[in-house]
């Protein structure tokens, strides 16, 4: 990516141009080392032979699941909620955007 691409970014990106105003971070030397970080995976996954068939590491007897109906669990959302750190209303409230405080 072009470093006219990433100013760019930098001014269309409502988080990015909250996170470019502090001082102690240097969101645009973030973006070029993520940018690279992101093609030299790209070109390392050029190399890759894609398989049919996929692996794990985990002791599981069976790697997918059942098929068969779908069903739903009446109680998913109450564990769901249960477990969230704060919900509100019936859903779960998560914190955005920590870095930029």
């Amino acid at each position: 990516m072009k470093e006219e691409e990433l100013e760019q970014l930098l001014e269309i990106d409502t988080y990015l141009s909250l996170a470019s105003e502090r001082d102690d971070v240097d969101v645009l030397d973030i973006l070029r080392e993520t940018m690279e970080l992101l093609e030299e995976f790209a070109e390392r996954l050029e190399d890759v032979d894609a398989e049919d068939e996929t692996w794990t590491t985990s002791e599981r007897p069976r790697k997918f699941r059942e098929d068969g109906e779908p069903r739903r669990d009446r109680e998913f959302k109450k564990k769901m909620l249960r477990n969230a750190p704060r919900s509100d209303d019936g859903y779960v409230v998560a914190e955005r955007a920590h870095w930029l405080r």
